[in-house]
Parts: C-alpha cells; sequence; structure tokens
C-alpha cells in the first residue's frame, strides 16, 4: 500500500509526540595520572526520535509479535536508524531493542525494560 506523504506528516504530527533517544557506546582510551591507558565506555546519543510509547504485557507483545522476544514496550515512529540490541532511552529508564519491525506508514520498535524479566 502506498500511504502519501501529507497521510504521513499527519500521523507524526498528532501520534508521535514522546521523546526517545536511541543510544550506542562509544569506547574512548585515556591516560591516568601515572601513565597507563584506561579504556573506558560512554553512551552517546545516536538517534533521538519521535514516536509513540506504549506499555504492555510480555504475553500480549508475544502473542502479537513471537514467542521468542522477550518485550514489554512497544514504541512507533516514523522512522530510525535504531538496531536490535542497541539501548535506548524513554523518561530516564534504559532499554534494549529487542526487534524492529517494519510497516507501510512506520515502524514499531519492541523494547524490553533492562534489569527486566530475563535479567
Amino acid at each position: 500500500m502506498n500511504i502519501p506523504n501529507s497521510f504521513k506528516k499527519a500521523i507524526n504530527n498528532n501520534f508521535y509526540d514522546k521523546g526517545i533517544k536511541i543510544m550506542t557506546t562509544e569506547k574512548e582510551q585515556i591516560r591516568d595520572d601515572e601513565g597507563c591507558i584506561i579504556e573506558t565506555e560512554k553512551d552517546i546519543i545516536k538517534e533521538a526520535i519521535k514516536g509513540n510509547f506504549q506499555y504492555s504485557t510480555l504475553e500480549k507483545v508475544q502473542q502479537e509479535y513471537g514467542k521468542e522476544i522477550v518485550a514489554e514496550c512497544i514504541v512507533t515512529c516514523e522512522d530510525t536508524k535504531a538496531t536490535i540490541n542497541e539501548i535506548c532511552k524513554y523518561q530516564d529508564k534504559v532499554y534494549e531493542i529487542k526487534a524492529i519491525i517494519p510497516s507501510d506508514s512506520h515502524k514499531t520498535i519492541l523494547l524490553h525494560i533492562v534489569g527486566g524479566l530475563d535479567e
């Protein structure tokens, strides 16, 4: 189905009102006071998107998207550069991206709460 851009824009303006950050980890080497090189990791924002964020039950997500997916949250957005296993932040909570499902008008991102059910 071909969705017109005007319709996509209307969806964007009316439903995608939550700010969500897609994070990636960057490795950095620093030299300490004694001259040793220490490798550290820091989270940086890969992408900031607007989307519709909703909590769901694990059972509902598994019924809708597949039994192998452990996720409790769903984000719909126009588009994203996110990939599976990356980290997502919303309202100071951390989530792991478990699946990204494209459709004609948007992408659905399934998220698992870090420190959630299987950790």
